[in-house]
């Protein structure tokens, strides 16, 4: 009786050789649902961080305007100090000051790369 139970375990080990094609063509299917469900949200994700650099670069060019004018500076030294934050800054290429005192002055940065049309670009009390 036992050596029937082993043959019929051998036999039955012999027959298993792999995945059926059914079963694969499974997995495949499910692999491209997660990868059509996530390939979307990395883009949007990217896309909300470079927006959000953009907006703190800006952000710092108008706390460096305000400080400048503050500290008495003219509307050159303040654009050479924010033409080189924007050369440090990878999402954006240039920044723009405009207006001649703390009270009425625009910053606007233009970015570089991809970024979200609804991102900020531009800050200050006269904008």
């Amino acid at each position: 009786m036992l050596e029937r139970i082993k043959a019929a375990l051998r036999a039955r080990k012999d027959d298993d050789k792999g995945f059926s094609l059914v079963e694969l063509a499974v997995v495949i299917v499910i692999i491209g649902i997660l990868v059509a469900i996530a390939v979307p949200i990395f883009a949007n994700m990217q896309t909300s961080a470079r927006t959000s650099a953009v907006e703190a670069v800006v952000a710092n060019g108008a706390a460096t305007a305000a400080a400048g004018f503050a500290a008495g500076d003219n509307a050159t030294a303040i654009q050479a100090d924010l033409t080189t934050m924007a050369g440090q800054s990878a999402e954006v290429s240039t920044l723009t000051l405009s207006g001649a005192d703390v009270s009425d002055f625009c910053i606007t940065g233009v970015a570089s790369g991809t970024v979200a049309a609804d991102a900020a670009l531009t800050t200050g009390p006269g904008c």
